[in-house]
């Protein structure tokens, strides 16, 4: 059986089977079990035992249901570059544990480069970013300068690993 190693930095192998379950299980978490057993060519109990390695093994983290925004009112999606006053440590990490408690937050990133940090940031309206921006980003200390993009159309949106 092929193994395939994943990461530059890890000694930890999967098996080809492995790495197709996991492709498969990206696409669709709430899979039909003879559909995935057919296509992998694998037995259910084998499916099973090897879903539950990779989930104790950490290479699956969590389940999650994908919500249509539209359909729950979050329309207007910004991306928000951010410059700290200083990118000390401390001032990072005390930013970084103050967003993290935002809902409105959908991904957060430190990046070098011109802007500290980059945010994904979905709310309901133009009206409800203002909230967002002027009373809790802004509000936050450590912030020097808020850069947004608004987000007109998406193009490609996905959660499956390239691998």
């Amino acid at each position: 059986m092929e193994q395939v190693i994943l990461g530059k930095n890890t000694m930890e192998k999967l098996s080809s089977q492995e790495t197709a379950l996991l492709r498969e299980l990206q696409r669709n978490a709430k899979f039909d079990i003879n559909e995935l057993t057919e296509r992998l060519h694998m037995s259910r109990t084998s499916v099973y035992e090897r879903i539950k390695r990779l989930e104790n093994e950490g290479y699956i983290k969590e389940y999650v249901a994908i919500l249509d925004q539209e359909k729950v009112g979050l329309n207007f999606t910004v991306i928000v570059n951010v410059s700290l006053i200083s990118q000390q440590k401390v001032h990072v990490d005390r930013f970084l544990e103050q967003i993290t408690a935002l809902d409105e937050v959908m991904d957060a990133y430190v990046t070098g480069g011109i802007f500290d940090i980059v945010l994904k940031v979905v709310v309901s309206s133009p009206e409800a970013y203002n909230a967002f921006a002027s009373g809790k980003l802004s509000a936050i200390p450590e912030v020097s300068k808020i850069q947004s993009s608004f987000v007109m159309r998406y193009i490609k949106q996905t959660t499956a690993l390239p691998f």
